[in-house]
């Protein structure tokens, strides 16, 4: 009796083991399915269009920040061919100015004034040609509310920073050019016979005392564009 017992027991005790390991089987093998499930519907959450999106929305920042960079070059073109056109101007106006001083004689500052002369129109064609071709590309203010990744919206931040000192340099580039081009005109009129030679002498004096200004100004924004972060 007590052998049945105890087999009872034991059957009962063995029957209570084997279903709790059946129930611990269930329950890993429950575990095992949900993290599968888990994993599966992880890799279900990449969506492709999500993607796609994330890949256009960069391209369309690098190619402003592109499009940012060709405006800027061709504003450097310009600033690089304006600097020399302003240095034979800043040559034609420091002759007379050393002259006066009695540094040079009359016969060096014609000289001077005929060889800056002579490369004056090419100095204007050039450089109006390097300004059309600036002005050709768009602004860059578009940057300003690009949405992109956290180092291209720093590159474009520096773009910015780079296009303001550009488009000061082309500022300035442009106004001592037109004063050089001014008064390569007004000695064209005055060969010509538009202008007499009182007038043409006023008008030069007139030109000689404004132009280191705007030369001066062109200086400080060229070395100011030096001292600019890069774009790209």
């Amino acid at each position: 009796m007590p052998l049945v017992a105890w087999g009872a027991a034991r059957a009962f005790t063995s029957s209570d083991a084997d279903s709790g390991d059946g129930a611990s089987a269930s329950t890993e093998s429950d575990r095992g399915a949900s993290e599968a499930a888990d994993s599966g519907s992880d890799g279900a959450s990449d969506d492709p269009t999500t993607d796609a999106n994330s890949y256009e929305i960069a391209a369309l920042a690098q190619d402003a920040i592109d499009a940012c960079a060709a405006r800027l070059a061709a504003g450097e073109q310009l600033v690089a061919v304006a600097e020399v056109g302003i240095g034979h101007w800043n040559e034609h106006v420091q002759a007379r100015t050393d002259m006066l001083a009695g540094t040079i004689g009359q016969e060096e500052m014609r000289a001077i004034w005929k060889r800056t002369r002579l490369a004056g129109a090419d100095d204007v064609s050039r450089a109006n040609a390097a300004l059309d071709a600036y002005r050709a590309h768009p602004d860059c203010a578009g940057l300003a509310d690009l949405e992109a990744s956290d180092g291209m919206v720093e590159q474009a931040q520096e773009c910015m920073e780079r296009s303001a000192s550009v488009d000061a340099a082309v500022t300035a580039a442009t106004a001592a050019m037109g004063d050089w081009a001014n008064h390569l005109n007004a000695m064209v009129a005055h060969a010509n016979g538009d202008m007499n030679g009182l007038e043409a002498q006023d008008a030069w004096v007139a030109a000689w005392t404004a132009a280191p200004t705007n030369i001066g100004g062109f200086n400080n924004a060229r070395d100011q564009l030096a001292l600019a972060p890069s774009c790209g």
